[in-house]
């Protein structure tokens, strides 16, 4: 599993972030990726996918969101907890 801070996609404003997975290929060529749909509504705010964490025994993964590219904006992050 991965995370993009934005998806290539001009035509789309706001700008959203990308979570996709891939599968592990033990012959060291490129692999194709699936992009993960979320269902969380930011509405008209941007939402870069700045990281991905888990917690300390590795059984939950959470993502973090921020609203903005600008490290002086404060106060505009979230923490999500991914659940399949």
């Amino acid at each position: 599993m991965f995370t993009d801070l934005a998806r290539d996609d001009k035509s789309l404003p706001p700008v959203r972030g990308v979570l996709a997975y891939t599968r592990v290929r033990t012959d060291c060529k490129l692999n194709d990726f699936s992009v993960i749909e979320t269902d969380y509504n930011f509405g008209s705010q941007s939402a870069f996918y700045v990281s991905l964490g888990t917690n300390l025994d590795q059984t939950r993964l959470y993502l973090g969101v921020y609203g903005s590219m600008k490290v002086t904006d404060f106060n505009q992050g979230t923490v999500f907890e991914i659940v399949p």
